[in-house]
């Protein structure tokens, strides 16, 4: 199976480096479990266990050797280059939890449950993403020596399960599988591709295909060389398909069914006629040697690639070839120094079952210990200038100004509202502010939580932020979303129910198309955009209306400067030459100014028609120059390309806190 398997990995290694080249991209990993499960049951068939209890000893300490040494190293070695070279931010938050997970079979099961996608932007940049398929797998473990014991038993006096039985079982439970990978795909697409109940009929087909293969053998290897040839055409056509068709909703099911079957087929052609010319194309020694290093390159491949993405990219031929050789000499390394050590050692050899495997669980939780450390210390040993977390990140733990606050600040979250944030003070030196700041907003309106935090540490005032990313209330720079309408709703509900007379409501949002995303995509060039249409200012006009018909006066924050690179990305001696740093962290104010005024003349004529709203301008505080900059002073004022930073926070305050004064009627002064 060593020629398959390098097929398998190529395909996935070839998809992941150069997609273009293979569109559809999943083949790879359909063909290693279709692989699995054949050589899975074809190690326990023909021995004979007498306890449910030798046989899970056997079996385990059998894949846990071959398993989890490499694995773990690989584990541990990615989550040190993660926290050495890769920043926090939304493009990277699912990274520690992934990782975490995958020491224990269960990173499938995170993604699965994550809103992103397996083409999705935080899978990219997760080098812990690719171990889901191990997830499955491991899974998969769990339940395979409970189905096959009861054939393989040997107990005086008591017979074992038949192979009718036992074909009977295994089969119902692969077409149970796969009814359900077609249900749980037309209902939520990553569960049907992660999860190993809509995965099992796969590494199932590979059982059915061992457990039949005295039925089948000896159909092949009486076959004729011109038929054998033509379903040999057949079986590798189908897996050709599933590499050329583009990856979309059809998968897992029903596209996943091509490679299947026809890696069953070449599998089948293999293993019956040793002598065929697909089996002697396979057993090359090129051919083998990337076959017995398979699972190792899988291990690499992925850390190697991502981390490549996140420093100097992947946007060149000699930048992929280097990713390249760098994954295989990593995959040699960890096959020659323990892979094979650990597998052909007479020691293992010689010690009990179960002490094997209670070792090997041992080492999997030290080195799940030791990535859990590296995890949680972060700030402390990343070579990124992110270390520096008050300046960088717009979040809870920016710290209040000593100098000016006068209140201890409680943050919590509302379990019936998980889009709400607020901010208490309390033990205030002095009366409280008496009224409530309540933000309404995308992630944009999370950017600001330090400001919420001092406010409420200055002043004694409550804040409240609704905040729902990829919802900014009043876009204006295209007709909103359908989808946000009801959790524009739902804010608004709440405002009317929990505003008081003196509160102020600020809505700050990213209301221009950005220049890039944090993972790169060019989003609109600039001087791009042209004047608001006129449906769009009626409909925000209506929404404003609705605001002020609560009595609250309202704050509008009009647009910040937008960069062409994502600051946290591109500050870094390791990452500057990164293609997505290309558009740089300055731009001329006048090129942002003219971008942003069809948005401006758009929020001054709302200015105008609805009385109580007030648009409040940061550009000329954050760009006080000829040329704007992500940075002042060597301190950064945004986070990526849109979105504040802590010192950008800090930055804005004193404007920002005499505008909500000037609002609530307080005046605007210390």
């Amino acid at each position: 199976m060593d020629g398959l398997r390098a097929l398998a990995v190529t395909g996935v290694i070839v998809f992941h480096l150069w997609p273009e080249a293979l569109p559809g991209g999943f083949t790879g990993v359909d063909i290693f479990f279709v692989i699995s499960g054949f050589v899975v049951t074809g190690s326990v068939i023909g021995r004979r266990f007498e306890t449910l209890r030798a046989m899970l000893a056997w079996f385990y300490a059998r894949r846990l050797v071959r398993i989890m040494p490499a694995l773990v190293a690989m584990l541990i070695a990615t989550a040190l280059a993660a926290q050495l070279f890769i920043p926090e931010a939304w493009l990277s938050n699912t990274l520690p939890q992934v990782g975490r997970f995958a020491f224990f079979g269960l990173s499938n099961i995170v993604l699965a449950t994550d809103t992103d996608t397996y083409f999705g932007p935080q899978a990219g940049y997760n080098p812990f993403t690719h171990t889901w398929s191990l997830g499955v797998e491991e899974q998969f473990y769990l339940v395979f020596p409970f189905l096959l014991f009861w054939y393989l038993r040997d107990r005086p006096g008591r017979a074992a399960m038949g192979e009718g039985r036992m074909l009977a079982i295994v089969g119902g439970l692969t077409i149970a599988s796969l009814a359900a990978c077609a249900a749980i795909a037309s209902l939520d697409g990553p569960y049907a591709f992660y999860l190993m109940p809509a995965r099992f009929w796969e590494l199932g087909t590979g059982m059915l295909l061992c457990l039949t293969a005295r039925h089948w053998r000896g159909w092949i290897e009486e076959m004729g060389g011109r038929h054998r040839a033509e379903l040999t055409l057949g079986a590798a056509a189908l897996v050709a398909v599933g590499l050329a068709v583009p990856r979309g909703t059809a998968f897992p099911f029903p596209l996943a069914l091509l490679p299947v079957l026809g890696t069953a087929g070449l599998i089948a052609i293999v293993a019956a006629a040793p002598a065929s010319p697909l089996a002697r194309l396979l057993s090359l020694r090129p051919v083998v040697a990337v076959g017995l290093l398979s699972y190792s390159l899988y291990l690499w491949h992925w850390p190697v690639l991502v981390l490549f993405r996140w420093t100097v990219g992947l946007g060149t031929l000699p930048l992929q070839l280097a990713a390249l050789a760098l994954s295989v000499v990593l995959a040699a390394a960890s096959y020659l120094l323990i892979e094979r050590p650990l597998r052909a050692s007479p020691r293992i050899a010689a010690m009990p079952r179960g002490r094997v495997v209670a070792r090997a669980m041992g080492g999997t939780l030290a080195g799940a210990a030791v990535a859990f450390a590296l995890f949680a210390a972060h700030d402390r040993i990343t070579l990124s200038v992110t270390r520096d977390h008050a300046a960088w990140y717009a979040d809870e733990r920016h710290p209040n100004d000593p100098a000016i606050t006068r209140c201890g600040v409680r943050a919590s979250r509302d379990p019936a509202a998980p889009n709400l944030s607020l901010w208490e003070p309390e033990g205030c030196k002095g009366a409280a502010g008496g009224f409530t700041l309540h933000a309404i907003g995308d992630s944009h309106a999370i950017a600001y939580t330090p400001v919420y935090r001092q406010l409420a540490g200055e002043l004694g005032i409550r804040a409240r932020a609704w905040a729902r990313p990829r919802c900014p209330f009043l876009k204006l720079n295209e007709p909103a979303n359908p989808g946000c309408r009801p959790v524009f709703e739902h804010m608004l509900a709440d405002l009317k129910a929990k505003a008081r007379p003196g509160d102020v409501v600020f809505l700050p949002a990213l209301r221009q198309a950005r220049f890039i995303n944090q993972y790169g995509t060019d989003i609109l060039p600039a001087g791009a955009g042209g004047a608001v249409p006129e449906a769009v200012i009626d409909d925000a006009r209506a929404w404003l209306r609705r605001v002020t018909a609560i009595g609250l006066p309202v704050i509008i924050e009009a647009p910040k400067p937008l960069f062409p690179a994502p600051a946290f990305r591109c500050s870094d001696w390791f990452n500057r030459g990164n293609p997505v740093c290309r558009g740089g962290l300055e731009v001329p104010r006048e090129v942002l100014l003219r971008r942003r005024e069809p948005v401006m003349a758009a929020l001054r004529r709302l200015e105008r028609e609805v009385p109580g709203v007030r648009v409040w301008d940061p550009f000329p505080i954050l760009c006080p120059g000829a040329v704007c900059s992500a940075f002042a002073g060597g301190k950064p004022l945004f986070l990526d390309g849109d979105h504040l930073s802590g010192f950008g926070n800090r930055t804005l305050y004193p404007a920002l806190r005499a505008e909500v004064l000037r609002a609530a009627g307080r005046g605007g002064g210390r």
